[in-house]
């Protein structure tokens, strides 16, 4: 197909759950404020655990989304499932297609991250240091109702195709911390080459459980300081010392132009270029060099048919470990040369945390509300900037500037790289 030929992508309809709140325009307020939604481990038993700072969503928020879905919350439906069923509503009715018309060409695009082992499941059927296979399979029934026996990675994606009639092509991603970025790639994809008209795409995660948090201790991964926990999701800083786990979704309606502009779509911005590579490196570290992650922007880059001139923003994966946030520097500065340190660069995660294979979906709609808007949310915790890491993470304070186009950039485990390019949406 040639360029051409393609059909253009555009965002009418956003949704999403944070440690800020449940609200799109809560959540854009608090960022460009640089509130932090990082807090103290709640869990039963958290004093024991290396893992004290996190960024959960309030008590009075899951709350509401049970209350949202009061059936699904009887029906042991895990955390992250009931975050996407939240996301997508919001996002759909945002964009006004919350039901109604022919639907067979609405699809669903999602990120799931890995399912839930409880402790308390691999205890109850542990006898003498060996696990109880007979026992087990006599009353498998009697799991907890978030494991991931109760709960496979695609039935978030089934749920809201099914809850809302989104009846075209399905599919669930689960690359690490990447996923969400592959997952609205793909469905923007999906949508240019004709497969799709409406697409609800993002992710949705939650980690923040015992397994969970031992997991990236033990790959020294997570920060294990427990001082002014607000403060300690520092990317970029000299003084960062690992992630800080988050939990929520974000998903965004992509729509193609013609079918939008027909119904009368409010359009935020227009998804312009979507690139992904594999480092073939490492599973727990990138790239020293940065190459993996360049080559992600390069190849959105390439599918925008853009130049590096036009980037205004770069919404950083940013992950506050010493590994990432110095191998995505060394790839900003190798892509984009002499232009690095003119663009404007910022981290989600210094404010609502790590949302492992959902990162990519708040990140993008953040992404997506700095090209509409032409603001920056700042970089949070960044005082002692790190001398590898020199480039302008916008520090502290929001600003106002223009942004014609910019790149929300996802770094996973496992080598998994991916980049989205978002532009103004022109006639």
């Amino acid at each position: 197909m040639d360029f051409t030929d393609k059909k253009r992508v555009v965002v009418t309809g956003l949704g999403m759950a944070t440690a800020l709140g449940l609200e799109v325009g809560e959540n854009w307020t608090k960022a460009l404020a640089g509130v932090s939604g990082v807090g103290r481990l709640a869990l039963p038993g958290a004093a024991k655990s290396p893992v004290q700072a996190v960024a959960a969503l309030k008590e009075d928020d899951w709350a509401r989304i049970t209350d949202e879905f009061p059936e699904d919350s009887k029906n042991a439906i895990e955390r992250r499932t009931q975050f996407a069923l939240w996301a997508a509503k919001r996002a759909l009715q945002d964009a006004g297609l919350i039901s109604g018309g022919a639907r067979e060409r609405f699809g669903t695009v999602l990120a799931a991250g890995l399912g839930i082992n409880r402790l308390e499941d691999i205890a109850r059927w542990t006898k003498n240091n060996e696990f109880d296979m007979t026992g087990f399979s006599n009353e498998y029934h009697q799991v907890t109702v978030d494991s991931i026996i109760r709960n496979n990675s695609n039935r978030a994606a089934a749920l809201i195709a099914g809850r809302f009639s989104l009846f075209g092509p399905n599919a669930t991603i689960t690359t690490a911390c990447a996923s969400a970025t592959q997952a609205i790639g793909t469905a923007f994809r999906m949508i240019r080459g004709g497969e799709a008209d409406v697409i609800a795409a993002g992710g949705a995660d939650s980690m923040i459980n015992p397994i969970g948090l031992v997991f990236f201790v033990l790959l020294q991964a997570a920060c294990t300081a427990s001082e002014n926990v607000t403060q300690l999701c520092r990317p970029f800083d000299r003084r960062r010392s690992g992630l800080i786990m988050g939990e929520g979704a974000g998903i965004a309606v992509l729509e193609e132009y013609g079918h939008a502009v027909k119904r009368g779509a409010k359009i935020y911005a227009e998804v312009a270029g979507y690139g992904s590579t594999m480092d073939a490196y490492q599973v727990t570290a990138p790239m020293p060099d940065g190459s993996g992650a360049g080559g992600a922007m390069c190849a959105a880059l390439r599918d925008a048919a853009m130049g590096t001139d036009a980037i205004d923003y770069i919404n950083a994966h940013g992950t506050s470990t010493k590994l990432n946030d110095e191998a995505e520097t060394l790839s900003i500065v190798n892509i984009f040369r002499e232009r690095a340190r003119d663009i404007a660069i910022s981290s989600s995660k210094s404010m609502i945390g790590h949302l492992l294979a959902a990162s990519g979906g708040p990140e993008f709609i953040f992404t997506v509300l700095s090209v509409a808007g032409d603001m920056i949310h700042p970089t949070i915790n960044l005082t002692h900037p790190d001398p590898k890491c020199n480039l302008d993470y916008v520090p502290l304070v929001s600003r106002q500037t223009k942004v014609r186009a910019a790149i929300s950039n996802s770094i996973g485990f496992g080598g998994q790289n991916a980049s989205v390019i978002v532009k103004k949406a022109g006639p």
